[in-house]
């Protein structure tokens, strides 16, 4: 469904409340749901219940029976990735399994592509996404973000950077590679922002834009020489780095910050209990170190934030 053309006032809620549900909805979506009950590496946490949090929920979802369904894209290390046991892990995961633990509610992960992602949250086949999503103002006007992390983004180069690239003007004229969409609404902040300098500094040379579904996908262009660089996220340009091969097939070309945005669950728009509540149960993790524990097992304390904010505003 379109931007600005999904149904508006009360919705039907993707909740579910079996297992065979989830497998159905997974199914429907041609993706890979995922059980909160023991499937993703964060159910390890422990993290308590606290009662007047729990409160916050919507009331149809505080039932026990009652679970969400969560859409991911599971191929963007180190937020959400699929390991060698098949199991959805990273720090995204590992972080909305303790929100949800402190809520008291369960979820189902589905994984589907990534241009698929929002058109599902807006025909409520899904709740929540949790996909390393920025939170920009465009987005804003049809969903409501709970803001997690601070990042920024990452020029990634073969390693040894042959061509020299520094900057983001240094990719005019150049073949780049990028997690994307074809739908203008479902643009990732990274196609966005090289749609920006084609019509600013790149006018002159235009940036060859190449979107694909997945991070991995725009980063092998890179290594087949089949593009000159990959825009990406920061965390995930620093990870790659560091794991594909022995470290030693690309590296961030930049070493100043680029586009500088907070990542956030995302939400649909007017969902406000649901909202509030994941709010304050990521607020709670951040009060009790919890989420600074989980920071440090990704090796992402330097995006951390102090205050979980909703829209990039403070209350």
């Amino acid at each position: 469904m379109a931007l600005g053309h999904h149904v508006r006032g009360h919705r039907a809620r993707a909740a579910i409340s079996s297992i065979a549900a989830v497998t159905a909805l997974g199914a429907l979506l041609t993706g890979c749901a995922t059980d909160s009950s023991g499937s993703t590496e964060g159910s390890a946490q422990t993290v308590e219940v606290r009662p007047e949090l729990r409160a916050m929920l919507p009331g149809e979802l505080r039932a026990e029976s009652t679970r969400i369904a969560v859409g991911t894209e599971s191929g963007y290390p180190p937020f959400e990735y699929t390991n060698e046991a098949g199991r959805i892990v990273g720090f995204e995961i590992d972080l909305f399994d303790a929100a949800s633990k402190r809520l008291g509610i369960k979820y189902n992960f589905v994984d589907m592509p990534w241009d698929s992602l929002i058109d599902e949250l807006y025909a409520s086949n899904v709740d929540v996404v949790a996909a390393a999503m920025s939170d920009t103002a465009e987005r804003q006007v049809e969903s409501d973000f709970v803001d997690y992390y601070n990042d920024s983004d990452a020029i990634m180069v073969p390693a040894g950077n042959p061509a020299g690239i520094k900057t983001l003007k240094d990719l005019c004229g150049r073949n780049v590679a990028v997690l994307g969409g074809t739908d203008p609404n479902d643009y990732t902040s990274q196609q966005t922002a090289l749609i920006a300098l084609n019509e600013s500094d790149c006018r002159a040379k235009p940036i060859v834009i190449t979107p694909y579904g997945t991070d991995a996908e725009a980063l092998a262009q890179v290594e087949a020489g089949k593009a000159d660089a990959e825009l990406t996220q920061w965390s995930t340009g620093v990870y790659n780095a560091k794991q594909v091969g022995s470290g030693d097939i690309f590296e961030v070309a930049n070493t100043e910050i680029i586009n500088p945005t907070p990542l956030g669950f995302r939400f649909l728009k007017g969902d406000v209990e649901l909202v509030r509540a994941y709010q304050a149960a990521l607020q709670s993790l951040i009060d009790d170190g919890t989420y600074a524990d989980i920071l440090e097992k990704h090796d992402l304390s330097v995006g951390a934030l102090e205050t979980a904010t909703v829209n990039n505003q403070q209350s």
